[in-house]
């Protein structure tokens, strides 16, 4: 009985703090998910122009992942936002589900935001690259979810260490980035030149959905064992982020 209870406060909680960092501020100002979709749009524009069709597919799972990238990684500056201006993080922290659902809200509210952006990109990646198996759209949610979820703690763990939200307007540019664009995301593994290149990667938390993206849509070929190890990477990487963060949290901020 308790643990239904707790579950049910839990729901509230996350839906309290979905509603009020994302889906009131979206319905306030919808151009918030403009701006994290113009530069991939911008990208599939040029090579469309320049007729290398070949690419187009791998521009269409690079934009949809450096969206929820870009998204996600705000939770840095709002979370410091929220901590260091409007001061209300203690009083989630007072709550009976403290700062759990609090977070798990404000991500939900930023993913919100990178709804608009997924749907554009997804249909094109139906109508012009042609994925229209259900399974391959599975691997895509799932891979998406993961990415969501680890650039998230990612920029909470990074905006616990603000001291002025000023500090934080120039990380979720370089994280964006860095996330998105070096890595293997618009483009295939095979592509980098290096073998030790190869390995170095997939620190990128990036790297394994976008592997896995692609091979859902059939543009490279991997082994089910390379599969099942993409999706181990995706689990250590959130859980080292996850033992980060909660080590962060259980310190005075």
């Amino acid at each position: 009985m308790r643990l239904a209870e707790g579950l049910v406060h839990f729901v509230k909680s996350v839906y309290a703090s979905t509603m009020l960092f994302g889906v009131i501020p979206f319905k306030q100002n919808p151009l918030w998910s403009l701006s994290p979709m113009l530069a991939p749009m911008a990208f599939l524009l040029f090579l469309s122009v320049y007729g290398i069709r070949e690419i187009v597919p791998y521009a269409l799972i690079g934009g949809m992942t450096s969206i929820v990238v870009a998204n996600s990684i705000t939770m840095e500056s709002d979370a410091a936002f929220n901590r260091l201006i409007l001061k209300i993080e203690s009083m989630f922290v007072l709550t009976r589900g403290g700062l759990i659902p609090y977070a798990v809200g404000l991500a939900l509210g930023n993913l919100i935001n990178a709804l608009p952006g997924m749907l554009v990109f997804g249909a094109l990646l139906w109508t012009l690259a042609g994925v229209n198996q259900l399974w391959s759209w599975a691997v895509f949610l799932g891979a998406l979810a993961a990415t969501w979820a680890i650039v998230s703690m990612v920029g909470y763990y990074i905006s616990t260490f603000a001291r002025d939200i000023r500090d934080l307007w120039v990380y979720s540019p370089i994280f964006t980035g860095v996330f998105s664009y070096l890595p293997p995301v618009f483009y295939p593994l095979e592509r980098i030149p290096w073998t030790e290149l190869k390995y170095f990667a997939y620190v990128s938390p990036t790297t394994a959905p976008a592997r896995l993206m692609q091979a859902a849509a059939g543009l490279v070929s991997i082994t089910w064992t390379e599969a099942l190890l993409l999706w181990l990477l995706l689990l250590v990487h959130g859980s080292i982020v996850f033992v980060l963060l909660h080590r962060r949290l259980r310190r005075p901020i």
